[in-house]
C-alpha cells in the first residue's frame, strides 16, 4: 500500500476520534458525539434549543385541561362508551392534526432548533397503529429537513411504567418495567424497529431510550443493563445515531450513568430533567449534572423543564445558557390549554390533580396555547376521571373529541409571548 493510501485509511478510521463514531467522507453525516459536544450533520457544534411535543403520539390529559390520569384509563373509558373503533379514529385524527408543517415552521421562526417527540409503546400493539406512528413522523421529515430542525425520539410511555407516576402509564398496583421481562424485551424490540426505520435519516438527533426512569437505587445497575440491551439492539440496525441516556430518580440523578459509563454506547449523551416545584434549585443541581458529564466527557442537556412562573423560568434558562459545557435544553412544552385564572376556575374540580405546588396565577405551560369551551371541558373531566362529573352521552363525547382535534390545530392557537420572550426566543 502506498503512502497516500495509508494516510487515507488512517484518516477514515480516526475521524471523530474520541466519540466512538467514525464515518468516511462518502457517508451521509449525522448528529453525533465528539467528546462533550454534539456535532450536527454539517460538522458544527450543535446547541439545543428545543420543545417537547405532547398529545401527538402519546396522550396527556392535563394538556387538554383534564386530570392527571394514565392514558390507558382514559382509553378504556372512551372505548367503553363510544366503541374501540371510534376511539382509535380519534387517535388517528389527533396524529394527523396536532403537529403539522405549520407547527414546525413556526418553531423555526421563533428560534427553536429541536423537537423532542414522545410516543406511547401502545402504538406498537397493532400493525395499523405502528404504521400510524411511522407515517406521522415520516410525513413531516421533509419539513424538518427544509427547516434544518433536529428530531429527538423519546419512549415516554413504555410497555410497563418506568416510575410510579401517571405520565409513564402507571396505575396503582401495576407491575413496573423492572419486574416485567416480557415488557423489557418488547421495549428492546421496539427500539430495534425504530432504529431500522430511521437509520439513514439525517435529521434524527438521537434516540432517548426511556422517560424518567425511577428504580430503587439498590437495583439501579438493572437500569444500565437494560440500557445496554436496548443500545445493542439499536446498533444492530443503526450505527449512525446518538443514544440518549436519562438518569435515575426521574432523570435527576446522573451518578449511575457516570459510574457505569464504560458500558454505555460511545456515541451517546446524558439527559437530565429539572422541574423546580419541590425546592429543586437549578443553581444547586446543575453543577452536579455537569460534574457527572465531565467525569465521562459526555454531552449533557436538559430534556425537560418548565411549567412554572416566568421569573423561575427566566432564572433557569439564564443559568443553563451560561453553563459553557452544557449542550442545551428542551422545554416542556410546545402546545397546551390556555389556563384560565379566574376565581371560578380555582373552585372547579382540579384538573391538575394534586399539583398544589404549582403557582396557579403565574403558570406558563407552553409556547402556544388553545382555548377549550365548557362543554368540551366537561367531557375532558369525565375522560380523565375527575370526581363527581356526570357521564356524558355518546354524541357529547364524539362532539368533544372532534372539537379537541380542531382547537389544537396550530392555526387556532395563540402565542404565549411572555414565555417565548423569557426563553430568549424571537417573540412573533
Amino acid at each position: 500500500m502506498n503512502t497516500l493510501a495509508l494516510i487515507t485509511a488512517f484518516t477514515a478510521l480516526t475521524l471523530f476520534s474520541g466519540s466512538g463514531y467514525a464515518q468516511s467522507s462518502n457517508v451521509i453525516p449525522y448528529f453525533h458525539r465528539q467528546g462533550h459536544d454534539i456535532i450536527d450533520p454539517e460538522g458544527k457544534q450543535f446547541q439545543i434549543k428545543g420543545v417537547n411535543v405532547s398529545c401527538w403520539l402519546y396522550q396527556e390529559n392535563y394538556v387538554l385541561g383534564g386530570a392527571q390520569t394514565a392514558q390507558k384509563q382514559t382509553a378504556a373509558r372512551l372505548s367503553g362508551l363510544i366503541g374501540e373503533q371510534a376511539y382509535y379514529q380519534y387517535l388517528k385524527n389527533m396524529m394527523d392534526s396536532f403537529l403539522r408543517a405549520d407547527d414546525i415552521r413556526l418553531m423555526k421562526s421563533i428560534g427553536v432548533n429541536c423537537v423532542r417527540i414522545g410516543f406511547d409503546a401502545v402504538l406498537f400493539n397493532r400493525d395499523s397503529t405502528r404504521q400510524w406512528f411511522f407515517n406521522s413522523i415520516d410525513r413531516l421529515l421533509p419539513v424538518f429537513r427544509e427547516q434544518n430542525m433536529a428530531v429527538l425520539l423519546i419512549m415516554m410511555v413504555p410497555p410497563k411504567a418506568t416510575d410510579n407516576l401517571w405520565c409513564t402509564g402507571y396505575v396503582k398496583g401495576d407491575t413496573m418495567l423492572w419486574d416485567a421481562p416480557a415488557a423489557k424485551q418488547k421495549t428492546i424490540d421496539m427500539w430495534g424497529q425504530i432504529a431500522a426505520h430511521y437509520r439513514d435519516e439525517r435529521m434524527i438527533l438521537g434516540y432517548d431510550l426511556l422517560g424518567e426512569p425511577a428504580i430503587n437505587p439498590k437495583r439501579e445497575k438493572e437500569l444500565i443493563d437494560l440500557y445496554v440491551e436496548i443500545s445493542t439492539a439499536i446498533r444492530r440496525e443503526d450505527p449512525n445515531h446518538m443514544i440518549v441516556y436519562e438518569g435515575n430518580n426521574y432523570a435527576i440523578d446522573l451518578d449511575v450513568l457516570s459510574a457505569h459509563d464504560q458500558l454505555l454506547d460511545k456515541n451517546g449523551c446524558y439527559s437530565f430533567h429539572l422541574y423546580s416545584w419541590f425546592g429543586l434549585k437549578m443553581e444547586k443541581h446543575l453543577p452536579k449534572f455537569m460534574k457527572n458529564a465531565r467525569l465521562s466527557n459526555r454531552p449533557v442537556f436538559c430534556g425537560e423543564w418548565g411549567i412554572n412562573r416566568i421569573s423561575t423560568i427566566s432564572k433557569q434558562v439564564t443559568l443553563m445558557n451560561q453553563e459553557k459545557d452544557m449542550d442545551g435544553w428542551i422545554i416542556y412544552l410546545w402546545k397546551a390549554l390556555e389556563l384560565p385564572t379566574g376565581k371560578e376556575e380555582k373552585s372547579r374540580p382540579p384538573y391538575y390533580g394534586n399539583w398544589f405546588f404549582i403557582p396557579f396565577d403565574d403558570l406558563h405551560m407552553s409556547l402556544i396555547t388553545f382555548k377549550v369551551d365548557d362543554a368540551t371541558r366537561s367531557v375532558i373531566d369525565w375522560m380523565s376521571k375527575v370526581k363527581n362529573v356526570p357521564t356524558p352521552n355518546t354524541k357529547e363525547v364524539k362532539n368533544a373529541l372532534n372539537q379537541i382535534v380542531k382547537i389544537t390545530n396550530v392555526k387556532t392557537c395563540s402565542f404565549n409571548k411572555q414565555l417565548i420572550g423569557a426563553l430568549g426566543l424571537k417573540v412573533p
